[in-house]
């Protein structure tokens, strides 16, 4: 005989369920299932379980990841819901993107199965020979050389309870998404500072103390020299921290230092552009320290390979890590390697003074 139970009541052996979620829904489960059950913990229960991603610190919550939600939101997330009313998101300080400008750098390409990524150079001929009359002059091959280097996958992930996108009053997700694409170009920006403001200088300059104008011109004429072509506005372009821009300006200024906005409406400025001089655009940056301003032509480093950057969204739910759809994941990987060009000097790969092909110099201008 089958029992019979009010849907009103929950009598007979039924009880009624009413969650609270943001499509309202309604439903009816078995009364027994609704008595208190212990929860033994997720993933994140205890280090060394599997899967170890996505972790509980380092996930977005409302209270406390791998905790039951006791009603009260964490402090971090209580700051938020107070600031409501008022909805602006002020910008976190931060460097600005610089060495990654337009043209500055080669895509290499990865070698799939290894992880190295690789761009090869031909070596110019020799000097044309000479003709015998009737005797064809002795053929020459082509010579070049491979740059490889080693890189590596890196990635990024963002994790979001369901909660915590239910109570914000922001879009979590779109600003999880806006702060990816930072931290990918952000990566590359410190592998190239920690790149550039090492023991390596690139093509040498020799400079003369206390002669900023000076060392400007000696810079660009040691770049020429290198056979470092120039971008296609006619300069080189630099970046130089703050306390060294100020001297430079404040030493070039009567010899025809050119403040950026002066030529804004005619030409498009750089990232934190300042002005230009003697055939350098300079922009300013904390990606670099005092002396060791970096003046650069074009594909002047290696970047490879940023085509294998990949987004990921995956939604809450799907699957036994999170039967409950109550965390989602936002994130990005790919391959990744970052190199300033330098080959081994044989074959040739500039002049006799830049063998390696160098299109970079670091040098104090304000020495």
């Amino acid at each position: 005989m089958h029992q019979m139970f009010d849907p009103l009541t929950g009598s007979g052996g039924w009880g009624s369920y009413f969650p609270a979620n943001a499509r309202g829904l309604t439903g009816l489960i078995p009364g027994h299932l609704l008595a208190p059950h212990a929860n033994a913990g997720g993933q994140d229960s205890a280090t060394g379980l599997e899967p170890i991603i996505p972790s509980a610190a380092g996930t977005v919550a409302l209270g406390t990841a791998g905790v039951a939600y006791a009603g009260t939101p964490n402090a971090d997330f209580a700051g938020i819901v107070t600031a409501l009313v008022v909805r602006n998101v002020i910008e976190v300080l931060r460097d600005k993107a610089t060495f990654a400008q337009e043209l500055s750098f080669m895509k290499a390409q990865h070698v799939p199965g290894t992880s190295l990524f690789r761009y090869t150079a031909f070596g110019d001929l020799g000097a044309a020979d000479t003709l015998l009359e009737g005797i064809p002059p002795v053929t020459e091959k082509l010579t070049w050389d491979t740059f490889e280097f080693t890189g590596g996958q890196k990635g990024k992930v963002v994790a979001i309870t369901d909660l915590a996108e239910l109570f914000s009053p922001f879009d979590l997700y779109r600003t999880a998404s806006e702060k990816l694409a930072w931290n990918a170009v952000d990566t590359v920006e410190k592998d190239l500072a920690t790149l550039t403001q090492g023991a390596g200088v690139g093509v040498p300059v020799v400079t003369v103390a206390s002669q900023a104008a000076q060392n400007i011109v000696a810079t660009v004429v040691a770049l020429k020299k290198a056979d470092v072509p120039m971008f296609p506005d006619g300069t080189y372009h630099a970046i130089i921290s703050p306390a060294d821009a100020a001297l430079i300006m404040t030493q070039t200024g009567e010899l025809g230092w050119t403040d950026a906005s002066k030529y804004a409406q005619s030409e498009k400025l750089l990232n934190g552009e300042l002005g230009k001089f003697r055939g350098i655009r300079f922009v300013e940056s904390n990606r670099v320290a005092d002396h060791k301003t970096v003046v650069f032509g074009p594909n002047f480093f290696v970047w490879g390979d940023y085509q294998t950057i990949q987004a990921y969204r995956v939604a809450p739910g799907g699957d036994h890590a999170d039967p409950l759809a109550q965390r989602g994941l936002v994130g990005w990987k790919g391959m990744w390697g970052v190199k300033l060009v330098a080959f081994d000097g044989s074959p040739a790969m500039g002049p006799a003074s830049n063998t390696a092909g160098a299109r970079w110099a670091q040098v104090d201008l304000s020495k």
